[in-house]
């Protein structure tokens, strides 16, 4: 069987919320997987798992917004921990977890 990208996304049970907390380390674990793909010619987008669409990255972050649907408006957020683990991350001794 073969199946389009977006037939892969797997539902979530109840409605999402309107903003979305995303740990320092999944967006850096993000960062080095997109690296790595693009260096094979293959593309990681973000979608929304509600509406089905690309997110709208901000890059740098505005006011902490990683990114944004463009269609319900949905957030998606540094979360709490995130300045400290950039600071971390700065001084070279980073426990990502």
């Amino acid at each position: 069987m073969e199946y389009t990208g977006l037939e892969t996304m797997v539902g979530l049970a109840g409605e999402p919320p309107k903003t979305i907390s995303i740990s320092y380390s999944i967006m850096h674990s993000e960062e080095l997987l997109r690296q790595a793909w693009n260096t094979i010619y293959i593309a990681i987008l973000p979608y929304c798992f509600k509406c089905k669409v690309p997110l709208v990255w901000h890059s740098p972050p505005d006011n902490n917004v990683l990114f944004h649907c463009p269609d319900c408006k949905r957030q998606w957020v540094k979360d709490k921990d995130w300045q400290a683990k950039e600071k971390e991350a700065l001084l070279g001794h980073s426990n990502i977890s």
